[in-house]
């Protein structure tokens, strides 16, 4: 029977996976509005593959412009560099190490504007641009021909990869393949999950690689706990060190994921041998990227490193001000979004099962990181824990299925559903019925007073979950007219959306 409910819920999410692309590739080159950063990751990453040598677009030239690095000045020519006459690949630099400075006209929806190239560029780890760079196809032969239609094609592909990891993940520290399949409807179906995901910034690369190592280590901690498969749990071990690895040569805030992951083999009490196993792979990808820049060019890699680390503070009220929505232009008011981290401190307050643990405390320790050494209030900072987040909201509504409360019930009632059905009508250009949200209040209350005082007997339970079904599929329905209406509206919405990020 387990194996049926599996295979059932398996189904459910591959066609809820399925439908969801059409939303995802729907408008996905304009909406959202595509920013510089994007742009730069592929740059980056084209320039690193065809010459060997990372170059980009930065806001920190001051410090290239510095007397002790001697900076030269060069022209950009296709997805390379030229100083001094000649072509300044991987093997020229090597030659000569002194950073190179390029101003270059481009139009990057904004009109055309002087930007500024160098070369090395450090900004930011290369994984996540040569990711993105893979979109862009050989007709394209400089920077200023890249368009978002080509690096925003990896990000699509990459939100499916990672719903699939979701719900395999989900589902392990769960037992529970319905929560795994609410969980995809979630990632797949709000609109600000879906819109933000299918966007070209290091954030959205970060997840396959961290769902992929906390599952390898949830299934090693596993084997090492129920004693089963004892020869499998270092080489395990190693893979998951080495994935998670992997992640931080996307972006350096993953290892905020990856500080948690520690946490969890500490917590398992796994034997010190299998710690540094998992250490010593984290740090294969780490120290070769640090060993790459401290290589190609020491003092400007230091400085780089240096002044990320100093960048301003937005300040304390980052968290009250991330809570609202996600701050991208446009973005509509979404209760989904408060609602993750609403189901995040209401899971972790009441902890029902230690494997959520593998949930829990990497969203945590990336959650603290991000507000403690983000410098400012970027939405793309919060991209890489949407998958997360999608996963507490789906556990804490099973939960208002299995053992409601009447702070959470209610919760879930005027925040997440609200707002889908809120937006939903918008989509169906109806006026917002108090009456009608009043019948649909008198019933959720009825049916939740009845689920209260008399749960124990089953045919409650059944229409409790039937209602709970039906409010899942509306919420379905709402979040899917909602989407294409918010594209084709996009900017012009008659009711509250973010004016700025």
């Amino acid at each position: 029977m387990r194996l049926i409910i599996f295979f059932i819920a398996l189904a459910l999410s591959t066609a809820v996976l399925y439908q969801s692309i059409f939303y995802r590739w729907f408008g996905y080159e304009t909406i959202p509005a595509p920013i510089t950063d994007e742009f730069d990751y592929a740059w980056h990453g084209l320039s690193l593959r065809q010459y060997g040598l990372p170059i980009g677009w930065t806001i920190l030239g001051h410090i290239y412009k510095e007397p002790k690095y001697q900076s030269r000045k060069a022209s950009l020519d296709k997805f390379g560099i030229i100083a001094d006459g000649k072509r300044i690949d991987l093997r020229e630099f090597q030659k000569d190490r002194r950073p190179l400075i390029a101003v270059k006209e481009i139009d990057y929806t904004k009109g055309l504007e002087h930007m500024l190239f160098v070369a090395p560029f450090f900004d930011h780890p290369p994984l996540g641009g040569l990711i993105y760079s893979l979109g862009v196809g050989s007709e394209i032969k400089e920077f200023a021909e890249v368009k978002p239609a080509e690096f925003r094609r990896p990000a699509l592909v990459l939100a499916i990869v990672t719903a699939t990891l979701l719900f395999i993940f989900i589902c392990l520290i769960t037992n529970n393949p319905w929560i795994a399949t609410l969980t995809v409807i979630i990632y797949s179906t709000v609109p600000t999950y879906l819109l933000a995901t299918r966007t070209a910034f290091a954030e959205n690369a970060e997840p396959p690689f961290i769902l992929t190592h906390l599952i390898v280590l949830f299934l090693a901690v596993r084997s090492y706990t129920e004693q089963l498969n004892k020869r499998l749990i270092l080489p395990a071990l190693a893979f998951s060190g080495f994935v998670g690895g992997l992640a931080f040569l996307i972006k350096e805030p993953a290892i905020g994921f990856l500080l948690g992951s520690v946490a969890l083999l500490l917590i398992n009490k796994l034997p010190k041998r299998y710690i540094l196993v998992f250490l010593f792979a984290l740090l294969i990808p780490i120290g070769s990227y640090l060993i790459w820049g401290l290589w190609l060019q020491k003092d400007l890699f230091l400085g780089i490193l240096q002044t990320q680390a100093g960048r301003g503070y937005f300040g304390a009220i980052k968290l009250v001000t991330m809570m609202e929505a996600l701050k991208f232009k446009n973005f509509p008011v979404d209760g989904w979004w408060i609602w993750g981290f609403i189901s995040f401190l209401f899971i972790s307050l009441k902890l029902k099962q230690k494997k959520l643990l593998f949930l829990l405390i990497p969203l945590f320790s990336h959650f603290l990181l991000v507000l403690f050494l983000a410098s400012s209030n970027y939405p793309w900072y919060f991209l890489s824990m949407i998958p997360f987040l999608a996963g507490c909201s789906a556990i804490l509504i099973w939960q208002i299925y299995e053992d409601p409360k009447i702070a959470t019930a209610y919760a879930f009632f005027f925040i997440p559903f609200s707002s889908s059905y809120y937006w939903g009508r918008v989509a169906l250009n109806l006026e917002q019925n108090i009456t009608h949200y009043r019948y649909a209040f008198v019933i959720f209350t009825v049916l939740l007073a009845l689920r209260l005082i008399f749960g124990k007997f089953k045919i409650v339970k059944i229409i409790w979950f039937l209602f709970l079904f039906i409010l899942i599929q509306k919420i379905i329905t709402f979040n899917q007219l909602f989407i294409p209406y918010l594209i084709s509206h996009w900017g012009n919405l008659p009711i509250p959306s973010l004016p700025n990020f």
